[in-house]
């Protein structure tokens, strides 16, 4: 597996937000990271995200990764390391639990990442027409 830098943006966006709120905006991670003295504007972050520019500064890479709360090599290693494959399997699964509507989970041991691709594609597969409902 080998994630590109828009997938992990993406996940960022995506699974990183309470399950009452909506994904953050373009326009407000910018004012953030403008706010720790990175120049960037929505349109770069959105363009970021869908993969229409593949690279970007060290310094944005890791401003937007810890405003996420995640630790900078997230972004700025190789989609292809396993810590950050792991941790976007994780932050999949988060997304998957709380589209499902799951407020509490534990996972007992470690779970493998695979264990955890596994659950999530579980979850996906009874949100899908035809599935059972959660």
């Amino acid at each position: 597996m080998s994630l590109s830098l828009a997938q992990r943006v993406d996940i960022l966006f995506r699974a990183l937000h309470g399950p009452d709120e909506g994904e953050p905006t373009p326009e407000l991670i910018a004012a953030a990271l403008r706010d720790r003295g990175i120049a960037t504007t929505a349109a770069d972050l959105s363009a970021l995200r869908r993969g229409d520019i593949d690279t970007a500064s060290e310094p944005l890479l890791t401003a937007l990764a810890e405003h996420f709360n995640q630790a900078p090599w997230f972004l700025t290693d190789s989609g292809r390391e396993q810590r950050v494959i792991d941790t976007y399997v994780q932050l999949d699964l988060l997304r998957a639990l709380r589209e499902s509507g799951v407020r509490r989970v534990r996972l007992r041991g470690r779970p493998a990442t695979s264990d955890r691709q596994a659950l999530t594609e579980a979850l996906r597969a009874r949100r899908q027409p035809g599935g059972e409902s959660p």
